[in-house]
């Protein structure tokens, strides 16, 4: 029988990690902000090689970051159950055979406590809300609230390894690759404008601000600080695009980046002046590469997300008929375009 940890270690039987599985499924975003963590770890245990399993979206996100030593793609989706059966054995059996000596759960839902049974890695950390999460893992950490930042609750299941979540810095990382850069340069290398860059779309409906909100606001950013639109097309939304062009009426003509891989968006990124976007995964990327940001949080909160160590100013006004599950009013996307053009004008003011 398995020695049940608990909520404590020995420190001597931390001794000798040399192999890490990091489960970490989730949508891009989610990625992005489990990142300080992964690298928390990985400073903990400088030594160790790290095995990553993402959904097969967000490898993207992560397969260039130099603590990881492996990126796995792992589906967990069951439209084709033949194959996914044939996939889940087949990840299951390769993660089981490189043996493991600690596995992370930064994911707890779905199947992760069934995978992280059936890897068997010594010691397994995670979670202890639920009762596969308890009898999944051997070493448990008690489920933090997440009313405040998500990164900082995420590295509370890190405290038995002797770190601390007050140490995890909010804010991810993104390695951009030579090939991306070299895209970026020359997909802006035509003109020497200065670029603000628009992200229009968003998954959830909710965390969409009306397009031609966009385009007047950007309208006035041109005319007032002569800086170019340059509008992201998003899979599977590609019309926004389209309406922004044809509502936008700025003294700079308008720039419209096709669907490119995220590599891409972020080289352009590292390029642009500043971004203005949703509370979407092109957020959590222009933190990641350190883009100053406008963010209109149509939606969530702004504390949940916001990181220490990128220049951002949040557009956040509350909704007090609707409150999130700490209690605290969503927000709402009647934010009117003159307090977003405020906002702006003091993040202006704030870039180095």
């Amino acid at each position: 029988m398995a020695k049940v940890y608990s909520y404590r270690i020995e420190p001597s039987e931390l001794e000798g990690i040399d192999r890490i599985c990091i489960l970490c499924w989730g949508l891009l975003g989610d990625v992005l902000l489990r990142v300080p963590v992964i690298e928390a770890l990985a400073r903990r245990f400088p030594n160790a090689k790290i095995t990553l399993l993402v959904d097969p979206a967000a490898v993207a996100v992560i397969s260039n970051h130099p603590v990881c030593h492996e990126v796995l793609p792992f589906s967990r989706s069951k439209r084709r159950i033949t194959g996914y059966i044939l996939d889940f054995v087949r990840k299951v059996l390769y993660l089981r055979n490189r043996k493991f000596d600690l596995s992370v759960n930064l994911y707890s839902g779905g199947s992760s406590p069934l995978v992280t049974r059936l890897v068997g890695a010594r010691i397994r950390l995670g979670f202890d809300h639920t009762r596969a999460l308890r009898k999944a893992n051997n070493l448990l950490v008690k489920t933090p609230s997440f009313c405040g930042h998500w990164t900082r609750a995420l590295g509370r299941t890190l405290e038995p390894l002797g770190i601390s979540a007050n140490e995890i810095r909010c804010g991810g990382s993104f390695y951009c690759s030579d090939r991306a850069r070299q895209f970026a340069r020359e997909f802006l290398a035509q003109t020497s404008a200065r670029y603000v860059a628009i992200n229009l779309g968003a998954r959830v409906p909710e965390k969409r601000w009306p397009v031609e909100h966009y385009a007047k606001l950007a309208t006035q950013i041109a005319d007032r600080y002569g800086l170019q639109p340059l509008v992201f097309t998003n899979p599977g939304m590609e019309e926004l695009a389209g309406e922004f062009a044809e509502k936008y009426s700025g003294s700079k003509p308008c720039k419209q980046v096709p669907v490119v891989s995220l590599d891409r968006v972020a080289a352009l990124l590292e390029q642009v002046f500043v971004m203005i976007t949703g509370d979407t995964s092109l957020m959590h990327l222009a933190f990641a590469v350190k883009c100053p940001s406008l963010v209109l949080f149509t939606h969530t909160r702004p504390e949940v997300v916001e990181p220490d160590d990128c220049q951002h100013m949040p557009c956040f006004i509350e909704n007090k008929n609707s409150l999130d599950e700490c209690g605290l009013a969503h927000g709402t996307a009647d934010i009117p375009v003159e307090y977003a053009l405020q906002k702006f004008d003091t993040l202006y003011g704030q870039i180095d």
